[in-house]
């Protein structure tokens, strides 16, 4: 008798918390704490409390049972005083405006939540925090033994016979009343629990990246530094004769050159930049990109040719999308050691624009198309590998994607694709 009821402020309860973690606490850059945290736990509490003073079980005229004190005592738990307070007055003023006999002692109760909890935060705060699935427990079963006591009391002066009904009715309100804020203070720990190990994984790869960078970019400058600084040596113990000076500084130059590429590429990667999106003809920037990476083209007896299918107006930024594909352009060139072909091909598929770059090159097996994108991973002599994962950076900023398609001493085929909008 009453256990559906119960049952279905159980379910109330629950669909609540799990709300909470869908609709909020799995958006990191909503799940701050602040006022908007604040009001989004009061207003699920609220809605908690009423649905469940809404949908009580009434064994006689005055009392209504129900589980309004477990959302009650989790926002107390988990929520702030600014919390605490809202729901109180929701709380407060819904259950005057149901009336009856039950009135004061749902308020005597009330009060005996928030003397017990402000006793237990100020004697045992760390106690309090690290055991609050027992602790709310234990005070979800007091309350609901002091409040059963009330009405059992008051039952008694209404008749002078307790009915065994009334009595196993009790139990099962105390039983479930229990379980279920048991149940509650477990997945919210458990969605806690589950957050912060999110949060500290993210923190964990975010540091190894940095570090792998950090590392890498150490060992891609020493060794341009190393070697000039091995030729400052001689020239500064006079070692070096007269005609080999110059051959040795253009070396020199070379090397420190090879560093400012590196800074650049790591710059460039690292430096966040606004997006200026806007219409842009790709059929002339592709014209253009042509035009730039002619001369390189030409120096390695490679051939350009474009094959664009119509008209194409994306919104991107320009220059960005430039950046992008010459440098993949010319990663295709210089993969062309003995000559060949660039092909450029531009199509619409669906919603997308797909912009093909081939190349008739060197060619890759799978496992270093999977590092293609690695930072300082680089199929050429004297290459960084940034280049190549600055493309990758735009391309995602831009909401796009790179498929490649490539196998050794077959080529590659880069696919640029890009939305309209």
């Amino acid at each position: 008798m009453g256990i559906h009821t119960l049952l279905l402020n159980a379910f109330i309860i629950i669909i609540c918390i799990l709300s909470y973690q869908v609709f909020w606490l799995e958006k990191e850059e909503k799940g701050k704490k602040g006022i908007r945290n604040d009001l989004f736990i009061s207003m699920l509490a609220s809605i908690a409390i009423i649905l469940c003073m809404h949908f009580p079980f009434k064994f006689y005229s005055g009392y209504i049972y129900d589980l309004r004190l477990i959302p009650i005592l989790i926002v107390s738990l988990y929520g702030s005083s600014r919390s605490f307070v809202l729901i109180s007055i929701v709380y407060l003023s819904y259950r005057v405006y149901l009336g009856g006999n039950g009135v004061v002692p749902s308020i005597l109760v009330y009060l005996m939540i928030i003397i017990i909890i402000l006793l237990f935060n100020y004697f045992s705060s760390d106690f309090f925090k690290k055991k609050k699935i027992l602790f709310s427990t234990l005070l979800i079963f007091l309350c609901t033994i002091s409040f059963s006591t009330f009405a059992l009391f008051n039952y008694m002066k209404l008749s002078s016979i307790i009915d065994p009904t009334f009595l196993h009715f009790l139990s099962d309100y105390i039983i479930i009343n229990t379980f279920t804020g048991l149940l509650s203070t477990y997945l919210i720990e458990s969605m806690i629990e589950k957050y912060k190990m999110k949060e500290k994984i993210q923190r964990t790869e975010k540091f190894y990246a940095v570090s792998e960078l950090a590392a890498s970019i150490a060992h891609e400058i020493r060794n341009p530094l190393t070697t000039v600084y091995g030729f400052m040596q001689l020239f500064k113990e006079n070692e070096i004769s007269e005609s080999t000076k110059k051959e040795y500084l253009q070396i020199m130059l070379g090397e420190l050159e090879r560093t400012q590429l590196i800074i650049d590429d790591y710059l460039s990667l690292a430096k966040p930049q606004m997006l200026m999106k806007e219409p842009i003809d790709i059929n002339q920037i592709i014209d253009e990109i042509v035009h730039t990476i002619s001369p390189l083209a030409m120096v390695n007896r490679v051939e350009i040719k474009s094959d664009i299918k119509g008209s194409h107006h994306i919104n991107t930024d320009e220059d960005k999308i430039k950046q992008c594909l010459i440098n993949i352009a010319k990663n295709g060139i210089e993969a062309m050691t003995n000559g060949g072909i660039l092909q450029i091909n531009v199509r619409k598929v669906k919603n997308n624009i797909v912009i093909d770059i081939i190349d008739n090159g060197i060619g890759m097996v799978p496992e270093e198309i999977k590092r293609i994108a690695m930072p300082f991973y680089s199929l050429k002599e004297k290459g960084t590998g940034l280049g190549t994962m600055v493309s990758y950076s735009i391309i995602k900023e831009l909401n796009g994607d790179i498929e490649i398609k490539s196998g050794k001493g077959k080529g590659t085929c880069f696919s640029i694709i890009l939305p309209f909008s």
